[in-house]
């Protein structure tokens, strides 16, 4: 990074077909035009209005250009953050001005949409992914099942997580009306789903 770079993060939208390249050093480039308009409350009528909007360019180098690729749409509610900068083109007699962000990261805005996120992993040189259908969402993965600790009442959780299936995770014990209590001679161990 060097000094008096601009960076900025943004949410807006995919305004343009993403398109991918493959520059001179063998590196993957994505670029698409990205809108982002300001939403802004009026408490004289209590709406929301629309206010200033623009449009900007996103560039995206490497493994970041082949997912972006993979990953977006035209109008997809995304979030960019970037260094900025403002490029000149000249055009006849003017000179036209543009925004540009070289992107250091891109995702789905997650308060207009949802996602299913598929980890890419490294097999020696090649990258590869198992991305899952809307189908295959449904249905547990490992990754997907929630991790059970059990411990004492009053104690620390241990350090070993036992993975259980759905099945086996029944409702966290709470004190309230019902609980086992230590006079009782009842079970005073709690069971916590623990997402991971």
């Amino acid at each position: 990074m060097a000094y008096n770079e601009t960076r900025i993060t943004l949410s807006g939208i995919v305004a343009s077909p993403v398109t991918r390249t493959t520059v001179g050093t063998g590196d993957s480039r994505a670029k698409f035009r990205m809108l982002t308009t300001e939403r802004r409350f009026d408490p004289d009528r209590q709406v929301w209005v629309s206010g200033a909007h623009m449009f900007l360019s996103v560039t995206c180098w490497r493994a970041l250009a082949d997912n972006v690729h993979l990953s977006l749409t035209k109008n997809d509610p995304i979030v960019v953050h970037g260094k900025m900068t403002i490029k000149e083109l000249t055009e006849g007699e003017g000179v036209r001005q543009f925004v540009d962000v070289e992107a250091q990261a891109v995702g789905p805005n997650l308060a207009s949409c949802t996602a299913v996120v598929t980890r890419l992993r490294k097999d020696g040189d090649a990258t590869t992914s198992t991305p899952r259908s809307n189908q295959e969402a449904l249905i547990p993965h490992p990754r997907d099942e929630p991790a059970v600790y059990t411990w004492q009442k009053g104690g620390d959780p241990p350090d070993t997580v036992v993975p259980a299936s759905p099945d086996d995770v029944g409702p966290a014990s709470t004190d309230g009306e019902g609980a086992a209590s230590p006079d009782d001679g009842g079970d005073r161990s709690r069971k916590a789903k623990v997402p991971f």
